[in-house]
């Protein structure tokens, strides 16, 4: 399945309204002045049965743009991108030095492009793609059978994308907030994940409704790896095994709605905001010569602002409206090695690597040299991994799990100004920190 669903057509103001509902309707006031738009619709009109489908069709938007945003963002933060801008705010983020009251806290999916992907917002897409999920989630609860056709579909999906939203603050974030509640590490994220994603299995499994149910199984493995430790490890394995060879989950896109554009496709090819960095490009298959079709890229043939910056995008994302990996069975299989190594059954985890190979054309069978180790084994997953998900969103989550050096390292010279930050992870922003009640004024 090449893309989760197809939603109908709706305008695009109906998105950014429900989403600006959801977040207004968690936050205090921050003005005494009163303002009046007729035009704006209702908490009382929206949140109704029958709107239960836009409900949720928005909260897939919400993530879908968030997700696009945070790929972008993290790879400019690790080592997949770089920049080929010349500007100050988009060398912080290269550099991992930013600043808490930065537009990686601050931009949104209704910023205008190209300023929502030349440095693009991470905390409050993802926040509001979770509030809008979890709050279709809440309402589809309250409803009856009766009154929505199809309810107990609808519930899987807003799960599993709260699910998602959640999983990536966790890989992301030092530290987030849920519902102006008080700052929480990436582990009680994680927790909270898992929570929506068994919500949304048991949804599924009532509907019928298969792909949710691999959807909802590939976010829970992912978030129990994330979690860390062998119960966890061998319950990701457990969930990531019954997912079929052929399943995947792409986002899906619009040449004209720049919140449902690819936003990697944006920011390089575009616009030269970014650069895929020169760790990947040029990589071979391995054990041969020509390119690694998971790593390709693609030479555009011009220079960006930044001196010295060359222009490279991931040749997957040739077009505008190429779509996003979000899930797949390549994804869990190498979930399924890296339990395998950790319990020492070597030809396990070879037989799940090469299964993940196999849905890439042109990759030889992996063969596990004679004496390997599980620890051996767990190196070549966490290459695996480097190449299979370039620029999907899981490179700065794999940094963090698996204590991957950030290079250079913090306090080397940075080539446009300064030196690098001491950064791993987008801390909390002042966007939440100030506003929050629970935390306001809280010392970072």
């Amino acid at each position: 399945m090449s893309t989760y669903m197809k939603r109908p057509i709706t305008p695009r103001r109906t998105a950014l309204v429900l989403s600006a509902l959801v977040v207004l309707s968690a936050c205090t006031e921050i003005t005494s002045l009163r303002q009046e738009n007729p035009g704006l619709l209702s908490v009382e009109t929206l949140y109704v049965p029958n709107n239960a489908v836009v409900l949720v069709n928005g909260a897939i938007g919400d993530f879908e743009c968030a997700y696009n945003r945070y790929v972008v963002g993290s790879g400019i933060f690790t080592d997949e991108l770089s920049v080929a801008i010349s500007s100050t705010a988009n060398f912080d983020y290269d550099a991992r030095r930013l600043a808490t009251n930065g537009t990686y806290g601050t931009n949104n999916c209704g910023s205008p492009t190209p300023s929502a992907v030349q440095q693009p917002g991470i905390y409050t897409p993802l926040s509001v793609a979770r509030a809008t999920a979890d709050t279709a989630a809440a309402k589809l609860e309250g409803w009856t059978d009766a009154e929505v056709p199809n309810r107990a579909k609808l519930i899987g999906q807003a799960y599993a994308y709260a699910g998602f939203s959640l999983t990536l603050l966790g890989e992301g974030m030092c530290s987030a907030a849920i519902n102006l509640g008080p700052e929480i590490q990436p582990s009680a994220l994680f927790t909270e994940a898992v929570a929506r994603f068994t919500k949304a299995i048991a949804a599924a499994t009532t509907a019928n409704d298969a792909t949710t149910l691999n959807l909802a199984r590939a976010g829970r493995a992912r978030a129990l790896l994330d979690l860390g430790g062998a119960t966890n490890l061998a319950a990701a394995a457990a969930d990531a095994a019954l997912i079929p060879a052929t399943f995947v989950v792409n986002t899906s896109s619009d040449p004209t709605n720049t919140r449902r554009q690819n936003a990697a496709f944006t920011a390089i090819a575009q616009n030269s905001f970014s650069t895929v960095d020169a760790a990947y490009r040029n990589v071979p298959v391995p054990g041969g010569a020509t390119q690694d079709p998971r790593v390709a890229v693609t030479d555009l043939n011009r220079n960006g602002t930044a001196t010295g910056s060359r222009v490279f995008v991931p040749t997957k994302y040739d077009l505008v409206t190429a779509p996003m990996r979000l899930a797949s069975y390549v994804e869990a299989q190498l979930i399924v090695a890296e339990n395998a190594a950790a319990t020492g059954d070597i030809n396990a985890a070879v037989t799940a690597i090469n299964n993940a190979r196999s849905r890439t054309a042109g990759l030889p069978a992996f063969s596990a040299p004679g004496g390997a180790t599980g620890a051996d084994i767990k190196v070549q997953i966490i290459e695996e991994r480097r190449r299979e998900f370039f620029v999907e969103g899981h490179r700065l989550g794999d940094m963090r799990r698996y204590g991957i050096a950030f290079t250079p390292a913090a306090g080397a010279a940075y080539q446009y100004s300064g030196v690098y930050g001491t950064q791993t992870c987008f801390p909390l922003p002042d966007v939440e920190r100030i506003n929050n009640p629970t935390i306001a004024g809280a010392k970072p």
